[in-house]
């Protein structure tokens, strides 16, 4: 077997709309961008809202074998090598408690992550009815259902908990609640300093607001496809979703 050469460079990519096209296939040449660049020495750095085992699952997809997971939009950081997890935030058991009431309180679904386990809060059961304990160590929230009450939701919670935590839309009519602090770029950080390697070796891709602080973690950063102005304010290219993997080879060769 051939030896993997050391990790002189870090590709911190997206997933869903990067990536990964809309409909669960891999971006146009990225599978084998990314296996040409891994042999190289710049390895994938996964960086998503999705949790650990729906981007371990992607991963698949992409035949790809990243040494980092930047999950939860950084609120849970994993050494994919040695499967140590560098970072975990939560939500404090107070606050995801008053989210439980408020989502119920509108009729709104309630699924709880504790680190990479999901937990389906029956809407039956009020956050009253449950111990503190039932919500500790959640590291995030997802609310579902009617489009008008979750924005309800929302409003109620950014009013009361902005300073505890930070809400993205998850698509599919849901909202996910995560902990203040959970960013993207500083789990970027975190694994670069990690990994040894410095921040002039780093390319970022992303295409939704939640990827600028991604992308200014790195010397070269890409927004893709449809990416809001202030992610393509932030970047130094945009490029469609066809041209992402030349993009990361022409990248890569930069730092040569």
């Amino acid at each position: 077997m051939t030896e993997r050469p050391p990790t002189t460079a870090l590709l911190a990519c997206d997933l869903d709309g990067t990536l990964i096209a809309d409909d669960g296939s891999p971006a146009p040449g990225i599978v084998s961008a990314l296996a040409d660049l891994d042999a190289r020495g710049a390895r994938l750095v996964v960086c998503t809202g999705r949790p650990l085992h729906g981007a371990a699952k992607a991963v698949v997809v992409l035949r790809a074998d990243p040494v980092a997971f930047v999950c939860y939009h950084g609120a849970l950081v994993v050494d994919a090598t040695a499967g140590e997890w560098l970072r975990h935030l939560t939500i404090p058991a107070q606050t995801v408690s008053g989210v439980v009431r408020v989502a119920h309180g509108l009729g709104l679904s309630v699924t709880l992550y504790e680190g990479d386990e999901r937990r389906d809060l029956a809407a039956a059961t009020g956050a009253a009815q449950l111990d503190s304990c039932a919500f500790a160590g959640i590291t995030r929230v997802v609310l579902s259902g009617d489009a008008h009450r979750l924005a309800t939701a929302s409003a109620a919670l950014r009013a009361s908990w902005r300073r505890t935590v930070r809400l993205e839309p998850a698509g599919g009519g849901t909202v996910a609640i995560l902990p203040a602090a959970a960013d993207k770029g500083e789990g970027l950080r975190l694994v670069a300093s990690h990994l040894g390697v410095p921040g002039q070796r780093i390319v970022a891709c992303g295409d939704a607001a939640a990827d600028e602080s991604l992308l200014l973690a790195a010397a070269v950063r890409i927004a893709v496809g449809a990416a809001p102005a202030t992610l393509r304010a932030a970047a130094q290219l945009v490029v469609s979703q066809a041209d992402l993997a030349e993009a990361l080879r022409r990248a890569v060769a930069s730092f040569d």
